[in-house]
């Protein structure tokens, strides 16, 4: 927004990732950014589906672009890797029945009729994105910011087990786990457990 306000003029608006209700997949896939693929994700050919996707409402005009086609093609590796099966149609994910939601939204215990199903997941879930072929395009990031706390890198299971709130606010604190809470991160650790 400041580039805008500097380079062409003055503008008012917001700038949003992931920060507001905005249907930022479907506003990204409208204005050519690439298509929703299957696992209900913004596809590029060029990067996959590992990125964010970020908005600016402005009250300017300005020439948009065209929605890309769909390069899904018959490829049915998401839904077929999903293991809690949350895909359940082209394109359309039941978020109650998705690993992400069991450790990070849900506030209440694991249902025991998805134990067994969360491989090692403790927190999200990229098992989807993981398989789709188009991520084979994908690259590392080069932010520093996103680099994990080089604490975590360290644990090892037993750490994991018996990880106490003075380690996980420290390891967290600049990370969207926090949001499952140590709470929720310690049932989570103790459902693989089990």
């Amino acid at each position: 927004m400041d580039y805008i306000s500097e380079e062409i003029e003055e503008v008012s608006g917001r700038a949003f990732v992931d920060s507001a209700p905005v249907l930022d997949k479907a506003w990204a896939a409208k204005s050519g950014l690439g298509w929703i693929g299957k696992h209900s994700l913004l596809l590029t050919k060029q990067t996959g589906s590992f990125y964010f996707v970020s908005e600016l409402i402005l009250d300017l005009d300005l020439e948009y672009d065209t929605p890309v086609t769909d390069h899904c093609g018959s490829c049915t590796a998401c839904i077929d890797a999903c293991p809690t099966n949350a895909i359940i149609a082209d394109r359309v994910v039941d978020g109650s029945k998705c690993i992400s939601y069991f450790t990070i939204e849900l506030k209440n215990e694991i249902p025991e009729s998805q134990r067994g199903k969360f491989e090692d997941w403790i927190f999200g879930c990229d098992i989807c994105q993981d398989v789709c072929p188009w991520n084979r395009f994908s690259k590392p990031h080069n932010e520093p910011l996103f680099n994990p706390h080089p604490d975590l890198l360290a644990l090892d299971k037993k750490d994991w087990e018996e990880i106490t709130e003075e380690v996980f606010k420290k390891v967290f604190q600049n990370s969207a786990v926090k949001r499952t809470k140590y709470s929720g991160l310690k049932r989570n650790i103790q459902f693989l457990k089990e």
